[in-house]
């Protein structure tokens, strides 16, 4: 009975483990509006393969000039903050690069 049990839960962990798996996808989380002056903090980065996160400005043309930039390991990143290279008060633009390409984009706002 013992054993059952125990093979019966495992296949439901593999099964579990498979379902997140297919699941998984890259992905920026950001939670409140910040004080963009020097860094931008990133809640969770969700990234399938290593890679960076770079942060732009965000402009009325879209993508302006490139702010800072972080490695990122395969996986959940959490609390992931990037600092800039020159100080900025408007809106930016985090962008998850893996594999060479683009996978993953959100916009983050100033605080009032």
């Amino acid at each position: 009975m013992f054993n059952s049990s125990v093979k019966t839960l495992v296949a439901a962990a593999v099964l579990v483990g498979a379902g997140s798996a297919a699941f998984a996808s890259d992905a920026i989380f950001v939670g409140e509006p910040q004080n963009l002056k020097s860094f931008v903090e990133l809640d969770l980065v969700r990234a399938t393969t290593d890679g960076t996160v770079d942060v732009y400005e965000l402009t009325a043309d879209g993508q302006g000039k490139l702010l800072g930039s972080a490695p990122v390991h395969a996986g959940a990143n959490q609390d992931l903050k990037v600092s800039f290279k020159s100080l900025t008060n408007q809106d930016v633009v985090a962008v998850l690069t893996t594999n060479g390409g683009v996978t993953a984009t959100q916009a983050v706002t100033v605080s009032e």
